[in-house]
């Protein structure tokens, strides 16, 4: 069965997914049979890491991670690398036929957008659902230099492919070119890992205007948080900025916890509470620490409520 699994995986994302969910689901049930071994995997001279608990697979120019719940499912695919025109408009409308091909696709209407919150390499970014409506991608073209790199993200809705865009973040992140070896994402901490120091930001403003239309004025909030925790767990913490045009600013001191999914900074007059969602490596070597509200699963947009903590690169 796993010889049939392999044997199945085309030259192509989209040509697997021409016949319909039938075939996905077959190929989704074949691959769990088939464990990645390593949490890095290649294709050619791309290397990145692995989703967490998502299946792997290698077909003949791309790698494949699946995962699938009740009658929902997901892909990553992260395809090798091309020659870069200089232009990355133009490589991505390239990759754009690579990957997702006419009839089964239609080429964008628009320019591709801006990557942002991505700690790997820049690029670009669009997406849309296939012809017959079975299936919805949001393709990344990242500008490595002087190749670029194709990676898919494959699911049956805008919705149901946004709910895991925090993995798809992650792998995107990930990916490296020869002579660069991804890192693998970190789904599991100890304090030790995080001893150094972290640091965040918030900005944020709002004009306000009167009901003729005219400008009143500009309410801005812009806060630095840093943390910096030793190997046995102990933190020091500080921030400052402003809140609504006024300037604030607090220290504490106490000890992190961590357990149950979460990460508590618990200290001598705050307790800041976390979930924890990974860790990993940037492309300029500093690590990113990524948090979500400390909420039920279920209201939480990845998107909207995802923290990044930054540590510099050692030195």
């Amino acid at each position: 069965m796993i010889a049939n699994a392999v044997s199945a995986v085309p030259n192509s994302l989209i040509q697997k997914l021409r016949a319909g969910r039938a075939v996905l689901w077959a190929t989704l049930l074949a691959v769990s049979l088939a464990d990645a071994r390593s949490q890095v995997q290649a294709v050619g001279a791309v290397s990145f890491a692995l989703a967490d608990s998502w299946q792997y697979q290698k077909g003949a120019d791309f790698g494949i991670m699946t995962l699938k719940s009740d009658n929902r499912f997901w892909a990553i695919a992260v395809y090798t690398d091309s020659p870069s025109s200089g232009n990355a408009v133009t490589d991505f409308r390239k990759a754009w036929s690579r990957v997702l091909p006419a009839p089964n696709y239609r080429a964008p209407g628009y320019d591709p957008y801006d990557m942002t919150q991505t700690i790997g390499y820049p690029g670009k970014y669009y997406d849309g659902p296939s012809v017959d409506q079975k299936t919805y991608t949001r393709l990344f073209v990242l500008e490595a230099g002087k190749t670029c790199v194709p990676v898919a993200f494959v699911s049956g809705s805008r919705d149901m492919l946004d709910g895991m865009s925090h993995n798809a973040r992650a792998v995107v992140g990930s990916v490296r070119v020869a002579p660069l070896r991804a890192s693998e994402i970190r789904y599991s901490i100890t304090a030790a890992d995080l001893a150094g120091f972290w640091a965040t930001g918030l900005v944020a403003g709002t004009n306000y205007y009167d009901r003729a239309g005219v400008f009143k004025g500009t309410s801005t909030t812009a806060i630095r948080s840093g943390y910096t925790v030793a190997a046995n767990g102990s933190f020091t913490s500080k921030y400052s900025g402003l809140v609504n045009n006024r300037a604030t600013g607090d220290e504490d001191a106490g000890m992190i916890e961590l357990g149950g999914g979460f990460l508590t900074f618990r200290g001598q007059k705050h307790v800041e509470r976390y979930r924890f969602v990974n860790l990993q490596e940037a492309l300029d070597g500093s690590s990113v620490l990524t948090l979500w509200p400390p909420v039920d699963l279920s209201q939480i947009n990845s998107s909207r409520d995802s923290t990044f903590f930054t540590r510099s690169a050692k030195k």
